[in-house]
């Protein structure tokens, strides 16, 4: 997809931003309910743009991706600490062209500039197809962690 612009999400970005979220969250295959409540939950509040660095994809003026990451290197990572990757969303509409992938390696970017070894992502099951495509590397997991977690090496 062309014309695409990755930049730093402003706070006159929010509304968008939680647009594209809870589209792309009802658009899961999933029961109604769990979506509902799923995207209550994973919806932005003006102080989380501050507690994150966060991305938005656009086209045309128009938030069409999201992703949100965490640059302090609190995670245990194979090769060191590392930040989170917080958050990847992108309009169901324009799925499938490229859109994540780019925020993605916009957020890896950004991370090796601040050399960071690696970055933590705790996928969600319905995600985790989507992580395993990218050739992510699975980290297993204990009982007291979230299941589904992947790590980007950066260095």
């Amino acid at each position: 997809m062309e014309n695409i612009e990755i930049r730093k999400a402003q706070g006159s970005d929010l509304e968008q931003i939680n647009r594209v979220i809870r589209s792309a969250v009802m658009n899961r295959a999933m029961p109604e309910r769990a979506k509902r409540l799923a995207a209550s939950v994973l919806t932005y509040r003006a102080d989380d743009l501050e507690a994150y660095e966060v991305l938005v994809a656009t086209f045309r003026d128009e938030v069409i991706g999201v992703a949100a990451w965490d640059p302090a290197p609190l995670q245990v990572l194979p090769n060191g600490p590392g930040g989170l990757f917080h958050g990847l969303y992108v309009l169901p509409v324009v799925r499938g062209q490229g859109v994540g992938e780019r925020l993605m390696n916009a957020v890896y970017s950004e991370a090796r500039v601040r050399r960071l070894p690696g970055l933590l992502i705790k996928a969600q099951r319905v995600s985790r197809d989507y992580f395993e495509h990218h050739r992510l590397e699975p980290l297993a997991a204990n009982d007291s962690e979230y299941p589904w977690q992947f790590w980007k090496r950066l260095v």
